[in-house]
């Protein structure tokens, strides 16, 4: 039996490969290496974890929607973000991004969030008063150049969003980095806004259009 495994690891050896359990070793070596990584792996994983976010989410989950409106806004404040008075949260938003996201989001009083809302906060978003959004609205500050067929989602190009008083943004809209959409204007629901809406108009459609202006 003996002599058999040493033919076998001599053959093996002839052909330049490691023999398990023959004291090659090598195997082992790609497990250290990956072990080694984790450390590093955690560290810039774990250090975008936003505590005080993540905490106020926590509490939040123990509310179900459309119980605890102004209890989600008062977590939010604690977690640093300036959220004006008589603004309520029908559910509380998902809040991504890096960095301080606090100096980020500015929100006015009055407004009124519906369940399912996204807020990427790669650039500043800035809501005025009175505002008002439908279920599943999606504020995204990020968005990506076209590059080469390699791998077409090129460098990050982040945008800031502002939201202008009085404006109505309906269910599952969609607003893209560097729009600002003005005082009293309505954008219908299920619109992808991709320009600037002027104050006092309806838009609607995929890409937003102007449909009438409002008195």
């Amino acid at each position: 039996m003996w002599s058999g495994f040493r033919r076998a690891s001599l053959a093996h050896a002839r052909l330049g490969e490691t023999y398990p359990g023959a004291g090659g070793g090598q195997p082992h070596h790609g497990l250290l290496s990956t072990a080694g990584k984790i450390p590093g792996v955690l560290r810039d994983e774990v250090g975008q974890l936003q505590g005080r976010v993540a905490l106020a989410r926590l509490l939040a989950s123990l509310l179900p929607p459309f119980v605890g409106g102004r209890v989600r806004v008062v977590l939010l404040r604690a977690a640093g973000f300036s959220i004006g008075h008589g603004t309520v949260m029908w559910g509380m938003p998902i809040i991504t991004g890096r960095g301080d996201l606090q100096s980020l989001l500015r929100v006015g009083s009055l407004c009124r969030f519906n369940i399912g809302c996204l807020l990427d906060l790669n650039a500043p978003v800035v809501i005025g008063d009175a505002v008002g959004f439908g279920q599943g609205v999606m504020f995204l500050t990020t968005t990506h150049e076209i590059a080469g067929a390699a791998r077409r989602s090129g460098r990050r190009l982040p945008g800031p969003i502002t939201v202008g008083d009085g404006a109505w943004i309906g269910a599952r809209v969609t607003i893209l980095p560097g729009v600002t959409i003005g005082n009293g204007a309505v954008v219908a629901a299920g619109a992808v806004v991709t320009r600037d809406v002027a104050p006092n108009t309806l838009v609607a459609g995929v890409p937003a259009r102007l449909v009438r202006e409002l008195p």
